[in-house]
């Protein structure tokens, strides 16, 4: 297969189609009393880091954050006989891993090195509520997006649903390889929880119907000897996402009656790949859901990184993010790069407020919008945001010091991790100790 190699300006790319998406459903409704104003400059004002669950009202933004992780070598109560403490990295996976189970009555807490190493809050107080069972062998899991008290779990030849609350397992697939993983590392689950995709490191994959106990021939993501970093379900199980080092997208579609996997031809603009092969535009640190303003088309929503920020494609002036929509490939831009800072990552975990984007933005853009902030965006094109809080981190060389926000199902809450080093006033952390802090915008 030949790849498709084309030049960062937009006067290089390939425009296959003109990008019309939206048919203007409805519109999106801001959160009451939440910060609206897409151009104001918020400087990130010295603020004090958070005790531990004490809510704070934070400036500029008047939203409410609670450190939910205790403070480094203290006793989490309830404590097991005195042997719960926490660690020094006590915070969330991940912006496309919902942290809060489907009914938001839990939190999952990973923290390497603490005992326990994975620890469940309670979703509404954030006290510690549970550790890992004794009997569970976790891989790489996530929570199951319906059922409330179950994990998604798979590594090797082994994919399960395991209940953490009553400690068993409830269900349990023999792999026909062994695979690296949940999605290698960074997949999910369709929105239902029904289908899930897995993979080797060789270049094969397949899906599984988790409702049906099918699982379906294995195909191959390989390509041009292209490392596959990520891979993972759409949202409706229509589709299966391959991400490439270099952050090349790849779409394939899944038969519905045997879960085979081809290629799903594209006809957006593309950067890599080749648009017959299913490639479609350049996004990072992207996440996938359904856009309610285009008729719940899967889409796919990430970091522009195909170099045209602030250049016109199809018609349109692209800012730093980018949405994708698997049928056709096509895109739209959802920010204004007029000044606009280095989007981050993104997350689409809010299932029961569709059509919202969290985005986090790179710190050290001091002049510009969005400095190291965390906002919402609408999937409808307008451009409008939601401005929930500063990030106070320092990610310079340190992955597990990014803040990889991700919402709450309802949306109305967002949680991410922080030093808290970044233009802090007294009491101030450093990347040696990481934590997970909560946006409350609930009335």
């Amino acid at each position: 297969m030949g790849g498709n190699r084309i030049g960062a300006r937009a006067a290089t790319i390939i425009l296959v189609t003109a990008v019309v998406l939206l048919s203007g459903q409805g519109a999106p409704m801001s959160l009451a009393g939440i910060v609206t104003d897409v151009s104001a400059l918020l400087p990130v004002g010295p603020v004090p880091k958070p005790p531990y669950l004490a809510p704070a009202a934070l400036p500029p933004f008047g939203t409410i954050v609670t450190r939910i992780s205790g403070d480094p070598g203290t006793p989490i109560a309830p404590a097991a006989a005195g042997s719960w403490q926490w660690g020094a990295d006590a915070r969330h996976h991940y912006s496309t891993d919902e942290a809060w189970n489907a009914d938001q009555t839990l939190i999952a807490m990973d923290q390497p090195g603490g005992t326990p190493s994975l620890l469940f809050l309670d979703g509404s107080s954030y006290l510690p509520a549970a550790s890992q069972c004794a009997n569970y062998d976790r891989r790489d899991d996530r929570w199951h997006p319906t059922q409330p008290s179950v994990r998604i779990n798979a590594d090797g030849i082994l994919l399960e649903w395991f209940d953490v609350v009553q400690c068993r397992q409830v269900r349990s697939w023999t792999l026909p390889i062994p695979v690296s993983f949940l999605g290698l590392t960074n997949g999910n689950a369709s929105a239902d929880g029904r289908f899930v995709a897995l993979a080797d490191q060789a270049g094969n994959m397949f899906v599984v119907d988790m409702q049906a106990d099918l699982i379906g021939p294995i195909a191959s993501y390989a390509y041009n000897g292209w490392a596959a970093t990520g891979m993972g379900m759409s949202a409706s199980g229509k589709y299966v996402w391959v991400h490439y080092s270099g952050d090349y997208n790849r779409i394939f579609d899944v038969n519905p009656l045997t879960l085979a996997l081809t290629p799903h031809p594209e006809s957006g603009p593309i950067c890599h790949g080749a648009a017959a092969d299913g490639f479609v535009y350049d996004v990072a640190h992207q996440d996938v859901g359904q856009n309610p303003f285009d008729n719940n088309e899967d889409v796919m929503v990430g970091q522009e990184h195909c170099g045209n920020a602030g250049q016109i494609v199809n018609g349109q002036l692209l800012g730093h993010v980018i949405m994708v929509r698997l049928r056709d490939g096509a895109i739209m831009s959802l920010t204004d790069p007029t000044n606009e800072a280095y989007a981050y990552h993104v997350s689409l975990r809010a299932t029961r407020r569709p059509g919202w984007a969290y985005v986090s933005y790179y710190e050290g853009q001091d002049g510009r919008r969005f400095n190291q902030e965390v906002i919402a965006v609408p999937l409808d094109g307008s451009k409008t945001v939601e401005r929930w809080a500063h990030l106070h981190t320092d990610t310079t060389n340190c992955y597990r010091c990014e803040a990889h926000p991700v919402p709450s199902g309802d949306g109305l809450r967002l949680i991410f991790a922080s030093t808290w080093s970044l233009d802090c006033d007294g009491g101030c952390g450093t990347q040696d100790i990481r934590q997970d802090y909560v946006v409350d915008r609930r009335p």
